[in-house]
């Protein structure tokens, strides 16, 4: 990370340290990554994305993976559930590039959201909604579901979900109702802004290792040939 920022040479303050000061260690990395964090979401404010962009990023849960997760190349989708280019993607493009990718093992996909609510209001509460099928075994079929819907999705919807997709209702309900579950979603929107990103779809495509992306670039649009390019390049 370029760290043009941060006011502590951490490195300087850890040599010749004894075990008896672990704590006091833990203590100061856990202040400097709040700092970080900070001066993160600051720069993110004025336009300044760019400058703070981690050069790894660690691969959370917190979204739905799909194919192999050991595969040595990851790529994290970010969709609005209401954008009509994520919608063409799923549509036209996901279905050539699973089979091709992530079918064979080549390439696994965390899928997660992000929401331009500004543009599209009731994206954030689709995004919620999809996390909530998800955690009953149900993703891409609703997700499907709610691209069609796009932002005629109403009350009745969510009952028509629950019952073409089989979901418990009341869970489902309770689900929706969950403070953590908007949590995950306002992470994943977050992490997505830290980026440097504000269009969708949007994707992140880089090397595993370890349970963290490295070599990683950025692809805004989804076209086949330029995904593609990018999962080569890695190769």
């Amino acid at each position: 990370m370029k760290n043009w920022l941060l006011p502590i040479a951490l490195s300087s303050l850890l040599l010749g340290c004894s075990t008896t000061q672990n704590t006091e260690l833990k203590e100061l990395r856990a202040e400097v990554e709040k700092l970080r964090a900070i001066q993160q979401q600051v720069a993110v404010r004025v336009g300044l994305a760019e400058l703070v962009k981690p050069d790894t990023l660690p691969l959370s849960n917190e979204g739905k993976w799909i194919g192999d997760k050991n595969a040595s190349i990851v790529m994290i989708e970010y969709t609005d559930l209401h954008c009509p280019y994520c919608k063409k993607f799923q549509q036209e493009i996901w279905p050539e590039f699973k089979s091709k990718f992530v079918d064979s093992g080549e390439v696994a996909v965390l899928a997660r959201e992000l929401p331009l609510t500004k543009l599209h209001p009731k994206s954030g509460y689709a995004a919620v909604v999809l996390r909530c099928a998800n955690k009953q075994g149900q993703y891409e079929g609703v997700k499907d579901k709610l691209f069609e819907l796009g932002s005629n999705i109403v009350t009745d919807s969510l009952k028509e979900i629950a019952t073409d997709f089989n979901l418990d209702e009341t869970v489902f309900n309770a689900c929706l109702e969950d403070k953590s579950v908007h949590a995950e979603v306002s992470r994943s929107i977050t992490d997505a802004q830290l980026l440097g990103l504000d269009g969708t779809p949007s994707f992140v495509i880089g090397k595993q290792k370890d349970g963290i992306l490295e070599d990683y670039q950025i692809v805004i649009g989804g076209g086949f040939d330029k995904l593609s390019a990018a999962i080569n390049s890695l190769k």
